[in-house]
């Protein structure tokens, strides 16, 4: 009866092996700018209301607006002020056309732009406009900045009044439609909170292909023991699983830990620091699987990742300056999106893995060969940051 069902297994397994395989090619060919970017694109929007009157500055990323309206006259790769400078009303009028107050009833007027604003991240150009909007407990903003440009894309939004010590803060998603912030002071708005933050951290880790591939390089062997005789399949689940609770939870302290951080200003990293330290990370795990280099230390390795991981997304945070309430409601709902998008690709992968590991393919096509095209991967990463290239054909 055994030997009649091995056909059968072997082409289940098979069949699985298939899926795995292309969710690793998926990591070298799906959103590009993702890929080459790790860090999310942002955008600051502040609006602060005096009776009447809306004053809004909008701070939008150069390298941004450079995708949306192609800006780098010379092909140098560095916008110059004279390049903004000549376009700047094709800036203005493009950003303006992409942001709706009241459902249209509060027309925003423009004015001289404060100018660049270098940021831990980059440069960012610092749009002004004013607006006069009858007085009203909330206010309905529809965000669609780069919305045909960037998946990415997220619009940080802070609503404050005049005279008040309270601010309303919401993450808005340029394909997610219109919607209704409650004016700080307003009846039932609340503490501020961070409504969307919890989304954004789901979303920023379902886009971070970098943290995903770091992650899959860690389970790939995690359904096997390593002996100097070679690779064997573990024999019961509870073996496979254990080992990446451990790491997960060390991983999620990290995070945890810089992301609060670096959000409160107290630790800061340049994303040239962080970003070439990220891909060495997942060069390194890869290596590891086709040639032990870590040993016992392999959790103690993803820890380190996860220290560097939480600057990801802190400075967006960090530029909002919150008040204490509404910086720590953000917080929470980010981390807390962070870790559920995190536990929905393990359990998955593991899922997968689990059902494979008996293959007697397993380990020269999915862990050798994925881990081959993962170090690839980060290699190219690895140059891309250090020396800020583009050397992906799509990137």
């Amino acid at each position: 009866m055994r030997c009649a069902e091995r056909p059968h297994r072997g082409r289940w397994r098979l069949a699985l092996a298939m899926v795995m395989l292309p969710m690793l090619a998926l990591v070298m060919v799906a959103w590009p700018r993702a890929a080459h970017a790790h860090k999310a694109s942002d955008a600051y929007l502040l609006i602060d209301r005096d009776g009447p009157t809306l004053t809004v500055r909008w701070d939008i990323a150069l390298r941004d607006l450079d995708a949306a309206l192609d800006l780098d006259a010379n092909r140098d790769q560095r916008l110059q002020w004279g390049e903004v400078r000549t376009r700047l009303p094709e800036i203005t009028a493009y950003a303006a056309a992409r942001l709706t107050l009241q459902n249209g009833q509060c027309a925003l007027q423009t004015r001289e732009p404060e100018g660049i604003d270098d940021r831990v991240d980059g440069a960012y150009l610092a749009l002004r406009f004013t607006a006069t909007c009858a007085a009203t407990d909330a206010l309905t903003v529809d965000y669609r900045l780069l919305s045909d440009v960037d998946p990415t894309h997220r619009g940080l939004l802070r609503l404050g009044a005049a005279g008040g010590q309270d601010l309303s803060v919401r993450s808005l998603d340029p394909n997610g439609g219109a919607v209704t912030v409650r004016w700080p002071g307003s009846a039932d708005a609340g503490a501020g909170g961070g409504h969307g933050f919890f989304a954004d951290g789901l979303h920023h880790i379902l886009i971070g292909y970098d943290h995903l591939l770091f992650l899959l390089c860690l389970l790939l062997p995690a359904v096997m023991r390593r002996s100097a005789a070679g690779w064997t399949p573990v024999g019961r689940w509870r073996d496979a699983v254990w080992p990446i609770v451990s790491w997960v939870t060390l991983f999620t302290l990290a995070h945890s830990l810089t992301l609060a951080l670096a959000a409160l200003k107290i630790v800061s990293l340049s994303p040239r620091i962080v970003e070439p330290a990220i891909a060495a990370t997942i060069l390194l795990a890869a290596l590891d699987n086709l040639r032990p280099l870590l040993g016992t230390r392999r959790r103690f390795f993803s820890f380190g990742f996860g220290l560097i991981h939480g600057f990801g997304f802190a400075g967006a945070l960090a530029e909002l300056d919150l008040p204490t309430r509404a910086f720590a409601s953000a917080l929470l709902q980010f981390n807390l999106g962070v870790e559920a998008g995190q536990l929905l690709v393990v359990g998955i992968a593991m899922l997968l893995l689990l059902a494979l590991r008996r293959w007697r393919g397993y380990v020269p096509v999915v862990l050798r060969g994925g881990s081959v095209l993962a170090a690839m991967l980060a290699m190219v990463w690895l140059v891309e940051r250090v020396f800020d290239l583009s050397l992906l054909p799509m990137g």
